[in-house]
């Protein structure tokens, strides 16, 4: 949903983007492709998910730590430590598996004609129609978009963490809560970017022309569609709501997606952290295993 208004000669009624509602295009899938279409591009994202997690999460404990040993740590909020961390560690998870990233996005949204025939095949196949450029397609929108949601992620983790620990509930179930929490506050706050960020990793695919010369043309194409929907309010302050509601699109299903994932995802890290850190004999906190006299 959130490609959709770069295929402006598909939109049925010249106006409106297809696939406006989450169920319709769960039907459309199902109808078109089976069941088999609603894992589309799903060994694409396992493949990119093992390292770029793996990277994020021990790039972001190794940061924190050595933030939170510095002489001038207490000077500095918790808060702005986490988030420190967070964005060294997002960059360079990013950075280091984006050309994966881009074949997971591209494989997601292949339809009725397959031009990449799996993961290998689109590297091979981008490398030769676009360039290297091609492997790193958007990369600075990406980097703009998930450097500050996984930041954004990390630091408020800790703080529902810290603020579900009243609740009388048991650790899991706390981590769980506050994974999900901070993914869906993370994700809804960077949508638009994230937006962005995925239109401009389309560019080029399948070796069609560049629609897009730069991301400002991609913000002014997605907020053009938005006032062309509603005619009637064309140069009214409306229109412009309408104009950037644009930016929104595919929200649900992406938060429907992110707060289990991200749930499931702190709550795992949690659960194997605690087990090392009374393996080592070290202490604990918010998934994070510090020193003891250090915390």
């Amino acid at each position: 949903m959130q490609v959709q208004s770069m295929r402006p000669h598909k939109f049925v009624d010249g106006v409106n983007p297809n696939n406006l509602y989450l169920a319709a295009s769960l039907r459309k899938i199902l109808r078109q492709e089976g069941v088999r279409g609603l894992w589309r591009g799903n060994c694409a994202t396992l493949v990119h998910r093992f390292p770029y997690c793996g990277v994020t999460f021990y790039a972001n404990a190794a940061l924190r730590n050595r933030l939170d040993e510095a002489c001038w740590a207490s000077r500095v909020p918790d808060l702005a430590r986490g988030l420190a961390a967070g964005a060294g560690s997002g960059s360079l998870a990013v950075i280091l598996c984006y050309p994966l990233d881009v074949v997971k996005t591209r494989l997601m949204a292949q339809t009725k004609r397959e031009y990449y025939r799996g993961i290998f095949d689109a590297l091979r196949t981008v490398r030769r129609d676009e360039g290297f450029r091609g492997w790193y397609r958007g990369l600075g929108v990406s980097l703009l978009t998930v450097v500050p949601s996984i930041a954004l992620n990390f630091a408020l983790y800790e703080e529902f963490f810290n603020m579900y620990s009243g609740a009388g509930v048991p650790s899991s179930v706390q981590s769980l809560v506050a994974g999900g929490s901070s993914g869906a506050a993370a994700s809804a706050a960077l949508f638009p970017m994230d937006l962005l960020r995925r239109q401009m990793q389309m560019v080029g695919i399948g070796g069609r022309p560049d629609m897009y010369a730069n991301t400002f043309q991609a913000i002014s194409h997605v907020f053009e569609t938005g006032l062309r929907r509603h005619p009637r309010h064309q140069g009214s302050l409306i229109s412009v709501m309408f104009g950037f509601r644009e930016f929104f699109r595919g929200l649900v299903p992406e938060l429907i997606k992110v707060v289990p994932y991200s749930a499931i995802m702190f709550s795992v890290h949690n659960h194997l952290v605690s087990a090392q850190s009374r393996k080592l004999g070290v202490e604990h906190c918010a998934g994070i295993a510090l020193p003891r006299g250090k915390h």
